[in-house]
């Protein structure tokens, strides 16, 4: 499919409404504000250090750390601003390349919580659940460049109740965008490095004009892959505009990304130790690849599926958004956003089970298409010792699955988008209408002099999806997800200006994941036979913790356990190029036990030590029936959830010079329910230097950097589950993993006028 299937206007009224109400609000007569924190969020002000990193928040209910601009720009320019959360406690990242950008290959999980049962948000702005076939937003990396970000905000246990997420079944990860600067300026950055990487970034601010600044900024990223052939390209923009007054700030952003991946091949053990850690698919190589598709292997391969030709993954996005804040009164303030997005995606295969009029080959096409339009507002109300808010979030969203196959005569550029009067044959195609309505109420109180806090309240959610079948070979039907009363309460006690106790009950639920791997990856009698019995994931968190902050020391503890409701498992019953509809269980109950401590020590100006560690026993606590068979998993730890991470990072300023040497240790991990296969630990060491000067005639700052990663080339698996999981894989034969990228150095120079 070449063209996304479009929502008629009288579909999507949300964002229309919105843009009705805050455009003429442009007339407004301005009165410039006083400057703030470039994108600062308004709330948790106590909380946030925009410079550096935070790892305790006095008065959050719940765990609360923040990261800032000179974490995000200590690190390879282009790297993932989610890679960068990895040295946080309890936050376990990979990712097969250095910057942690390539989608395939990337993985954040938290207190045994995976990748899609998280929330995720830009400004407000809903950015789905952050999977590879993401059905109802964008990944982070292309929502927004790393150097327009302000802050990151990482919820560990339970994201606030205002979170626009269906996903959040744990914690939450809001971006903030940086606001303009108020003076007229540009900055420039490049880099190369290994792997012929070529970077460019340039941004241009206007500054104030009578309340009105803007700034528009572009990057282009191009690099080869660090094994076989191919390149990592994308080109990205991003623009935003800000009026405000006395009384409140309108703003406009708006974002474009395009994104071409070569995909690399998904690896077994059996596979890593006949062929190696850098084995790869036969490109340039076409001969070798038409020689497998025929049986005919040489070297190492034994089976068509221990290589193909070529794979690819391309992405394009659109994403609009226009956000208020309206002081109503001294006590009333009104928040509003309304946005647009729209995204297509192809994922490319050379498969040799499928054969072209010629050749035993042919290009298997994945399709995907996403457009969604919605309103995320709230109204809070402050009087005495209460805050009230309330709020919702209206979405309106078609997502499109499908796939095809083209028929080839030899290796064709694939570095395009395919229409479908290109496509041979079609294998099934869906598409999916999704009407999202969340709602919550919470009132915020402080006693005893602010020295206790509680939040108290509950969102609700009703989720409808109807499926429907455009080319057999799939389920279509409606599921829903629906509950009135999610509960969440936390409170927090200062023990002294320096110390607080906290503790935080929430309870969440994920609506059912539509798309090629979601709920209705089944065949039709499957899905028919599952629907009446099937239950949204649900989940009931606990977490207590104590903090300690002063000008030298942070300090957080934290404890907590989660009980999961309905958990659902995607089994895998064969490679994913051969495209078989998968399988589904409830496994009812699984739980989650842990702990967590970080510390941050800072005994002068120059020098910073900061170290994280997590245990994690996260166990399914149900058998399930797979294929008519018992699959004993009860007391099994969870697929890709180590249960030790540890992280350390010393930072040392020597006048203008920087050194950073930084460490991540990621415990044994599983990749089938029964725990019969999976990979050992492994240690991952990262290290910096910089060198920083200002006022360089007309440079206001220059920054010179080299990183380099994985310094001691350490040799290592780094994704688990590219493929999905399964059951058993008794002979290590299960192609699910990805190798990480061995040493990788890149420079740096970053230049603001």
């Amino acid at each position: 499919m070449n063209a996304v299937t479009r929502l008629s206007p009288v579909r999507t009224p949300l964002a229309c409404a919105l843009l009705a109400a805050l455009l003429p609000l442009a007339g407004h007569a301005a009165a410039p504000a006083a400057d703030a924190a470039a994108g600062a969020p308004a709330e948790n002000a106590e909380a946030t250090n925009l410079d550096a990193i935070s790892v305790i928040g006095h008065r959050d209910t719940r765990q609360v750390q923040h990261v800032g601009q000179v974490e995000l720009q200590s690190v390879a320019p282009g790297t993932n601003p989610v890679k960068v959360l990895e040295k946080l406690p309890g936050v376990h990242f990979v990712s097969s390349d250095p910057w942690g950008s390539y989608e395939w290959s990337n993985r954040i999980a938290i207190r045994g919580f995976a990748q899609n049962q998280l929330g995720y948000a830009l400004d407000d702005i809903p950015l789905g659940d952050n999977s590879y076939a993401n059905n109802n937003g964008l990944s982070p990396n292309r929502a927004i460049l790393p150097e327009n970000i302000a802050e990151l905000e990482l919820a560990q246990g339970a994201g606030a109740l205002r979170i626009p997420s269906t996903s959040n079944l744990g914690g939450a990860l809001l971006l903030h965008s940086s606001d303009p600067a108020a003076e007229f300026g540009a900055r420039a950055g490049f880099a190369f490095g290994d792997n012929a990487t070529l970077r460019s970034f340039v941004r241009v601010d206007t500054g104030d004009f009578n309340g009105f600044s803007a700034y528009v900024s572009g990057m282009r990223n191009e690099a080869d892959r660090w094994k076989g052939a191919g390149v990592q390209e994308q080109q990205q923009f991003n623009g935003k505009a800000v009026y405000q007054w006395d009384q409140g700030r309108v703003a406009l952003w708006l974002s474009n990304s395009r994104r071409n991946e070569t995909d690399d091949p998904d690896l077994s053990l059996d596979l890593i130790r006949r062929c190696g850690y850098g084995w790869d698919n036969y490109a340039p190589d076409w001969q070798r690849a038409l020689d497998a598709a025929n049986g005919r292997f040489s070297g190492c391969a034994k089976t068509k599926d221990d290589a193909y030709y070529l794979a690819r993954g391309l992405r394009n996005d659109d994403l609009a958004a226009l956000s208020g804040e309206f002081d109503l009164s001294d006590s009333l303030r009104l928040n509003a956003t309304g946005y647009y997005h729209r995204n297509e995606g192809q994922g490319h295969w050379f498969t040799p089970y499928i054969s072209s009029p010629t050749i035993p080959m042919a290009l298997r096409i994945t399709s995907y298409d996403i457009e969604r339009s919605g309103l995320n507002a709230r109204l809070s109300y402050a009087v005495g010792s209460h805050t009230f808010e309330g709020g919702f979030w209206f979405e309106d969203s078609v997502h499109g699955a499908g796939r095809s196959f083209v028929n080839i005569a030899g290796p064709i550029d694939d570095q395009r988008f395919f229409g479908q009067d290109e496509f041979a044959q079609r294998l099934f195609r869906q598409r999916f209408d999704t009407r999202t309505r969340q709602w919550y109420l919470q009132d915020s109180m402080r006693f005893f002099d602010e020295r206790l806090t509680v939040n108290a309240g509950f969102k609700g959610q009703d989720v409808v999806t109807d499926g429907k079948v455009v080319v057999a070979g799939r389920a279509g039907g409606r599921l829903s997800a629906r509950d009135s009363f999610l509960p969440q309460l936390g409170a927090s006690w200062q023990l002294n200006e320096r110390s607080d106790v906290f503790a935080n009950y929430a309870e969440n639920q994920a609506a059912f994941r539509p798309g090629v791997n979601g709920a209705w990856s089944l065949t039709q009698a499957s899905f028919d036979l599952s629907r009446a019995s099937a239950k949204p994931e649900q989940s009931k968190t606990l977490e207590l913790g104590w903090r300690y902050g002063d000008g030298h020391y942070q300090l957080s503890t934290t404890v907590y356990g989660v009980n999961f409701d309905d958990r659902q498992l995607v089994i895998v019953p064969c490679p994913g190029v051969v495209s078989c509809p998968n399988q589904f269980a409830n496994v009812g109950k699984a739980r989650t036990l842990g702990g967590e401590v970080a510390f941050v020590w800072t005994p002068n100006e120059h020098l910073r030590w900061l170290t994280s560690v997590a245990y994690n026993d996260s166990q399914y606590r149900s058998d399930y029936v797979s294929g008519g068979k018992l699959v004993q998993v009860r007391g099994k730890q969870m697929v890709d959830t180590p249960k030790q991470l540890f992280a350390t990072e010393l930072s040392y300023g020597l006048g203008e010079v920087e050194l950073r040497l930084g460490g991540k240790y990621t415990g044994k991990r599983y990749y089938t329910y029964s725990n019969d296969a999976g990979t050992d630990a492994f240690w991952l060491w990262d290290a910096g230097v910089s060198w920083q000067k200002r006022d360089l005639g007309q440079i206001k700052s220059l920054r010179v950097g080299l990183n380099v990663y994985n310094l001691f080339d350490k040799t290592y698996v780094a994704t688990l589950g590219s493929n999905g999981f399964r059951d058993y894989d008794p002979q290590g034969t299960f192609q699910t993993l990805l190798t990480g990228a061995p040493r990788q150095w890149f420079v740096s120079v970053d230049a603001q006028f």
